[in-house]
């Protein structure tokens, strides 16, 4: 008699390249661990970046009769929580999720939900970029709808005043938004800050090509952002996030209860410089900045 299957549905905010990345890892480490296709049936939805696809994906996922759940971002892990009606959760790449009330706090697991956070400390990335480049005022994109990205924002003005950068935080609740929001910028800014969303992960290509022409600096927490021609980003590994997530179904399919599982946290975090970048805007990185950094793209 054949073993019956467990149905993992699998929930991934439109087609970014991060959480592609984490998914291939998830998929790959099933495999490697030998959780093949005879046993597991994974059903991936891709819901766009807006409130109710987020909460119709994870619905019909329940509908359907999913016996896991697995999230990538913030957003559609917040649905699910909401939605998931006692099926377990398990999430990766989620910005802070004790602050987001996902997780009581870190070593105190939940009942029916456990992850992997993204989390990097927003004090490095500033504290590197502002010993690299002088800036007076940031512009900041994010999204209202992504309550991880809303925390970015907040943390972001409380570090920026600390120095004396001012912020110009610009919401974005649509991609379409995206370029005229950025025109409405033009010559009010000399710096931008793009928070992690999944809309704005959507037209991240608009948002480096306008950065380029305007010859702003763009730091972020978006990992491979200074390969697309940020200036400097701390990023978390999305292998690992997807890595950690399989790691985790693993042992619940052994028997492991999410309500022992605490949560992890990112080990793999890369502190990236763009040199490139740097000496097209005329800005000299000094060695301080340089020795830290895990990698520097030349």
């Amino acid at each position: 008699m054949a073993e019956q299957k467990t149905f993992v549905a699998v929930i991934i905010t439109g087609d970014i390249e991060r959480y592609r990345l984490a998914h291939e890892a998830f998929v790959q480490k099933l495999r490697d661990s030998g959780m093949s296709e005879e046993r597991l049936n994974i059903y991936v939805q891709s819901p766009n970046p807006d409130t109710m696809s987020w909460n119709n994906s994870i619905r019909k996922a329940v509908g359907i009769g999913a016996d896991v759940i697995v999230t990538y971002g913030a957003p559609a892990t917040l649905s699910a929580k909401k939605e998931a009606r006692g099926i377990p959760v398990l999430f990766a790449d989620v910005y802070d999720p004790v602050r987001l009330g996902l997780i009581r706090d870190i070593g105190v697991p939940m009942k029916n939900i456990a992850g992997v956070s993204g989390k990097t400390p927003l004090e490095t990335l500033l504290k590197t970029f502002h010993e690299i480049c002088p800036a007076r005022t940031m512009g900041v994109l994010f999204s209202s709808n992504d309550e991880g990205s809303v925390l970015q924002l907040r943390k972001l003005a409380e570090l920026s005043q600390k120095i004396g950068l001012a912020t110009l935080p610009k919401d974005i609740s649509s991609p379409n938004e995206v370029v005229t929001a950025l025109k409405s910028m033009t010559g009010a800014i000399d710096s931008l800050f793009v928070t992690d969303s999944a809309v704005l992960n959507m037209r991240i290509k608009d948002i480096m090509n306008f950065s380029a022409t305007q010859n702003l600096p763009v730091v972020s927490q978006i990992p491979t952002l200074c390969d697309q021609g940020a200036l400097v980003t701390l990023e978390s590994d999305p292998v690992e996030q997807g890595e950690v997530a399989a790691g985790l179904l693993i042992s619940l399919l052994a028997g492991t209860p999410t309500a022992t599982m605490e949560l992890h946290t990112p080990r793999k975090v890369s502190l990236v410089i763009n040199l490139l970048v740097a000496r097209k805007l005329n800005l000299k990185v000094p060695f301080q900045a340089l020795s830290v950094a895990t990698r520097v793209v030349r």
